[in-house]
């Protein structure tokens, strides 16, 4: 089996979401510099803050601008009749089999930015957990659930005919 890539809308998505992330965390702390002026906070506690909030604003911007393209790169997916793989990490690697005869539920979901761009995410539920396959285009995620759709009845009929 080969594992295919992400689409490039998924970059979009996650640049999108780290960057809302990032702004409100700013302004949190324009809000607490805010505060911290407002109530005349001595200088030394000011230049305390501002190089704290400096430091972190510097690193945020960093983790806002590296870690999609990083998480992008690393993310690789395919399936078969047989199984789903999933391999993702950036700093903490992981790759994930999920027998397709284990798989309970199959969800797609979207979010608002989701279907901007285009974009589902699909969660594969077994007996002992949920999986996410983080963001696929709405047209994978439903050639995948409809596959694995087939896929899990064929097995089904397996059994049953076992069974007689």
């Amino acid at each position: 089996m080969e594992l295919k890539k992400l689409d490039k809308s998924v970059l979009k998505l996650w640049y999108i979401r780290a960057t809302i992330g990032a702004m409100a965390l700013i302004g949190v702390f324009v809000s607490v510099i805010a505060v911290l002026t407002a109530t005349g906070a001595p200088s030394n506690v000011m230049l305390a803050v501002l190089l704290g909030v400096g430091v972190v604003v510097a690193l945020l911007l960093c983790f806002t601008l590296i870690m999609p393209m990083l998480r992008y790169k690393m993310y690789a997916w395919g399936y078969d009749d047989k199984r789903i793989i999933v391999k993702q990490g950036v700093i903490f690697k992981r790759r994930v089999v999920i027998p397709v005869c284990q798989i309970q539920d199959l969800h797609r979901t979207q979010g608002p930015l989701m279907m901007m761009l285009k974009l589902s995410g699909v969660t594969i539920s077994t007996a002992g957990s949920n999986f996410d396959i983080s963001t696929l285009t709405t047209e994978e995620a439903d050639r995948m659930l409809d596959e694995l759709e087939r896929n899990l009845e064929a097995r089904i009929e397996e059994l049953r005919n076992e069974e007689i």
